[in-house]
């Protein structure tokens, strides 16, 4: 499988013709990535992260909790933490909507959630969608004009358009996730970056 992980040309990339199909095909093939790969490249696009002036110049920064094969994000929150930042991570109310919620301890403020991923404990409270400054943002696949193709929930798509004017949104993803131009919907909001662990694609003015 290592191919799959360093060459472009193993996904078809406008094969697809629906989210639906991409979905299904983008997470089939991710998980399908030696564990081993997925160490190591998420320490390359976390490091990217690390280095970028959007980090350094952000106070509180909103990251998801990777789980299963998606780019792993626990350096980016330790590192925020330890820098003093505001760390706020998702809390999913089932089919109502996704909340920024400001934890302080990666270990004792997490309890297993929604889809089975670690989230918030409920005694902790939402941070109001204005005071956050940069996203970190998971996804199946992106696309060179930042547009992103989740699991199907919505969340994000509804959350990314109350985020203020200056906030900015950075997706992360393997290079293999990368796609020329995915199917778009009017309310898909793109985000402003994305980052592989082979390039770093940026887009202004989304």
């Amino acid at each position: 499988m290592d191919e799959f992980i360093t060459s472009d040309k193993i996904i078809p990339k406008n094969n697809f013709e629906t989210k639906d199909e991409i979905r299904r095909k983008s997470k089939e093939l991710r998980n399908l990535i030696d564990i081993n790969i997925i160490t190591k490249n998420s320490d390359i696009i976390q490091e990217k992260v690390l280095n970028h002036s959007w980090f350094e110049q952000s106070k509180t920064v909103f990251v998801y909790v990777s789980t299963g094969s998606e780019v792993r994000t626990s350096n980016i929150i330790r590192m925020a933490l330890k820098k003093g930042k505001n760390v706020c991570v998702p809390r999913v109310i089932p089919g109502i909507k996704m909340e920024a919620v400001p934890i302080s301890n990666i270990e004792k403020d997490l309890q297993l959630g929604f889809y089975n991923i670690m989230e918030p404990k409920p005694c902790l409270l939402p941070i109001k969608e204005e005071k956050i400054d940069l996203v970190i943002v998971p996804g199946l696949a992106f696309d060179r004009r930042g547009f992103r193709l989740g699991y199907g929930g919505g969340y994000y798509d509804k959350y990314l358009p109350l985020l203020s004017s200056t906030c900015k949104t950075i997706g992360v993803a393997f290079h293999s996730q990368i796609f020329e131009a995915l199917p778009v919907d009017e309310h898909d909001k793109a985000v402003m970056m994305v980052i592989t662990d082979r390039e770093i694609i940026a887009y202004f003015g989304t």
